[in-house]
């Protein structure tokens, strides 16, 4: 019996000091640290020691150390570091972990095994999550001057800019690491616009004008720009016009943005059978028959939302004033009437979350922002007739095909109004072949236009009346997109 009674105050004090190392056993001798900083990419330096990683980033660290200069009291001293910026030092101190404290109040046996905790370091804890922001070096000077990018007109190293109107209109956008103060043109000083562009009408002399343009950060670091334009009283016989060889000369390349989208990631949105397979037939004829480089075709089938942006950023960036841009659309499309504003649905467009859609006002930002000389928006959508005013005449008089050229454009043309349209297109139908079977060297948006829209009305399922015209506030003054026939 006694002996009986010996095992089982041995068992209970064997399973008591288990019990009652519950820091070590349970809490371990490590614990994970997130470092994290504003901005990010900082190195982070534990107790005078890189741990080879930049924030944000997460490292176990042992919950006893060793006693160095970094280290009077069992703490760990954290550095923060990036270039640019200051140092920030943190100070994380020891804390006794609440495990311990139960112990101590729950049983006689914590007397004994609580030093174990302490040797292994177990009974202490530290701060989780290290978030600090890092001050920038005032004493780090900035030395790098504004970045001027002249946007309009488009000049080009080492050729002289013609131009045949007295007024010229210049756009620039100018960036820098700080802030610009100063931008100016001819000295004369200029404001950014709500479209983060400097923009300034110059009025020119006859013959040779040097443009003087200067940009001011706040660190009084200095650009300057400078460019040449010659103004001549009539460029009819050198610039823009068509020669003996039916050729436009000082054309710039023809790009083409084609969209197709049928197959959409929210089962409560209807897919459709036909848009990639027109799409894939203004590729091949524009590629084919008419001045478009198949480099130059941008062709997404099924794109999202994010996708379809990325593409129109590319144009903004990459294309200059003598370029033209088509960009066609064919898809889903949506009229909002509380908000007066036309939609198209990319792939991941969700029914319930107009966030996700993509609005007409937008497609109208774009091209009033890429600085192209002429713009062409053909879209085979319901309610696609909400992206402008339309316009149903047409002037009897046909202008010639240089000036109509010489003129800035931002014209849309879409398969119907504020109205649905069948998914199988008429519009398209004849679109392409009207482009098909035309045999002039030079045609006109307008004339392609003119050439099929009664045969849409007449043969569509639902009498669809296409549309035409300018695209509001886009910068269009009275030109027009010219298909150039191979």
């Amino acid at each position: 019996m006694k002996k009986n009674l010996f095992f089982i105050l041995l068992l209970v004090s064997i399973l008591g000091f288990l019990l009652n190392s519950c820091a070590t056993i349970f809490s371990g001798t490590g614990q994970v640290i997130n470092f994290s900083s504003n901005p990010q990419g900082a190195e982070v330096i534990v107790n005078g020691s890189s741990i080879n990683q930049i924030t944000p980033c997460h490292i176990e660290l042992p919950r006893k150390v060793k006693v160095s200069k970094y280290n009077l009291k069992n703490e760990y001293t954290y550095v923060f570091r990036k270039d640019g910026y200051n140092d920030v030092k943190v100070q994380d101190y020891r804390k006794i972990n609440e495990i311990v404290w139960i112990n101590c109040m729950t049983t006689v046996f914590a007397l004994f095994t609580i030093p174990i905790d302490f040797i292994t370091g177990a009974a202490y804890y530290y701060t989780d999550e290290i978030n600090v922001k890092l001050p920038k070096d005032e004493k780090i000077r900035d030395i790098i001057p504004p970045i001027i990018s002249i946007v309009s007109p488009s000049v080009k190293r080492g050729f002289k800019h013609i131009v045949d109107e007295n007024d010229l209109i210049i756009r620039l956008k100018v960036k820098d690491e700080s802030i610009v103060s100063f931008v100016s043109v001819d000295d004369i000083k200029i404001l950014e616009n709500e479209y983060g562009f400097y923009q300034i009408n110059l009025r020119l002399k006859n013959g040779l004008n040097t443009v003087n343009i200067k940009a001011i950060d706040n660190r009084d670091n200095v650009a300057n720009e400078v460019f040449t334009v010659e103004l001549k009283g009539d460029l009819s016989n050198s610039d823009f016009i068509v020669s003996d060889k039916h050729e436009l000369i000082g054309l710039g390349e023809y790009y083409a943005l084609i969209i197709g989208v049928q197959d959409y990631d929210d089962p409560s949105i209807n897919d459709l059978d036909n848009p990639i397979q027109d799409a894939e037939k203004i590729y091949s004829v524009l590629s084919e028959k008419y001045n478009f480089k198949q480099e130059n075709i941008t062709f997404l089938k099924n794109p999202t939302n994010n996708k379809i942006t990325l593409s129109m950023e590319y144009y903004f960036d990459n294309l200059s004033e003598n370029d033209n841009l088509l960009i066609f659309y064919a898809g889903h499309g949506f009229w909002d009437k509380k908000f007066k504003q036309g939609y198209w649905l990319p792939s991941d467009a969700v029914r319930s979350n107009r966030g996700t859609w993509l609005a007409n006002s937008l497609i109208r930002d774009y091209m009033r922002g890429i600085p192209t000389k002429h713009s062409l928006l053909i879209t085979d959508a319901c309610f696609s007739g909400g992206i402008f005013k339309t316009r149903e005449a047409f002037p009897d008089a046909s202008k010639a095909i240089n000036k109509l050229y010489a003129l800035p454009s931002r014209k849309a043309m879409t398969s119907g109004a504020l109205s649905e349209v069948p998914d199988k297109s008429v519009f398209i139908e004849y679109l392409v072949k009207r482009l098909e079977q035309n045999n002039q060297k030079h045609l006109s948006s307008e004339q392609l236009f003119a050439s099929f829209k009664l045969a849409v009305i007449n043969n569509s399922p639902n009498s669809q009346v296409p549309q035409y015209g300018e695209v509001r506030g886009t910068g269009d003054e009275g030109g027009d997109f010219i298909f150039i026939k191979k």
